[in-house]
């Protein structure tokens, strides 16, 4: 089967990862794999060789509905050059292109719709593409009421591929719990500033001078305002020595060996593959309660904490419990990898989706 997924760019969100993943474990299994990207050819990931890769050249012309009219046009034309079978869009707006292309159109959901789709514009685009995607690919069970009845027909739910490097990491019991770690772009979503609050109101309560906060990941051009509001909290709260944005992380797996404690503070999500990795690596994690991922991974008590989203004081208190309980948090860590040994290989979740693309084409 020729399959085609469609990407802003391949830099860094899990949307872009998944992508890459997905892609390298098809043709692993001997499908033909292309990745069309709108913006540029770089990648935070290794994408397999046998995956073929294509810059979309859009118009330059700047009156926005012309634009958007005559990008479809070409977006038809390079699909009918490729002749795929199979389209994802992934968050970008060519679900009428792929209609046109001839090839069957699946709808992939990565995140919360009822947080993302904040405007009239981006509700009607989920509408029409639901409406006439031949299928919908959910990560979560969760997802499943974003639609109505008539609609989850054509839903079919398949993980996130876990990274089986994660699950190779040994980590030593804890003595001393001083390193805590949380992994995300700097964004909204992620509530990177309730974090660093907790993590405030934990050592202003009980007096720790030794525990440190490092959070991975990469600000986007439009997110930059978020880099420097969590900056000047920092710096407000006097924890420039103790709470540091350590920007993109090549080798996170090595931070990971390195961390106690996995923090987590999104709002919302889809799966978080971050989640899943600090899981998958032994370390024990707080995270927040959020729609529509965590609790799918963590039964809170058994093999993680689960907080109420927002809520910096049960956070703090969370990380106070766990460096005043070092043996349970080893416990939570070691059930953790567990949870994650029983997800699932690549092989297994890249056939899943094959053998649901394959009833879709029927």
């Amino acid at each position: 089967m020729r399959i085609i997924f469609i990407v802003t760019h391949l830099i860094g969100g899990g949307a872009e990862r998944e992508t890459v993943v997905f892609a390298n474990e098809l043709v692993n299994i001997g499908e033909e794999v292309h990745i069309i990207c709108i913006q540029n050819l770089k990648d935070d990931y290794v994408v397999d060789e046998r995956v073929h890769r294509h810059l979309f050249h859009g118009t330059r012309i700047s009156i926005p509905k012309i634009k958007g009219a005559c990008n479809q046009i070409l977006m038809t034309s390079l699909l009918h050059k490729i002749h795929g079978d199979v389209v994802f869009p992934i968050y970008v707006p060519f679900h009428l292109a792929v209609l046109f292309s001839g090839a069957r159109l699946v709808y992939p959901i990565r995140g919360n719709l009822d947080k993302e789709l904040l405007n009239i514009s981006d509700k009607i685009k989920n509408k029409f593409a639901s409406q006439f995607a031949h299928g919908i690919w959910i990560q979560t069970e969760g997802q499943r009421q974003y639609f109505p009845k008539r609609i989850q027909r054509k839903l079919f739910e398949v993980h996130n591929i876990l990274d089986p490097r994660f699950l190779q990491i040994r980590r030593q019991p804890l003595g001393q719990i001083t390193r805590f770690i949380s992994v995300g772009r700097l964004h909204p979503q992620k509530n990177q500033k309730m974090l660093i609050e907790a993590f405030n109101k934990m050592i202003q309560r009980t007096g720790n001078d030794l525990s440190t906060l490092t959070i991975y990941g990469r600000v986007r051009k439009d997110f930059v305002w978020v880099e420097e509001e969590l900056k000047r909290q920092i710096e407000e709260l006097g924890l420039k020595n103790r709470v540091s944005l350590a920007g993109w992380a090549e080798d996170i797996e090595e931070r990971y060996k390195e961390a106690d404690v996995f923090v987590f503070s999104s709002d919302y999500e889809g799966c978080p593959n971050a989640l899943m990795e600090a899981m998958a690596a032994g370390l024990p994690c707080i995270s927040t309660d959020c729609p529509t991922g965590p609790s799918m991974l963590i039964e809170s008590g058994k093999n993680g904490l689960l907080v109420p989203v927002g809520d910096a004081e049960a956070m703090s208190q969370a990380m106070e419990y766990l460096i005043d309980h070092p043996k349970e948090a080893d416990r939570l860590g070691r059930e953790a990898k567990q949870r994650m040994r029983e997800w699932g290989t690549a092989r297994e979740q890249a056939e899943s989706l094959m053998e649901n693309l394959r009833k879709i084409c029927s």
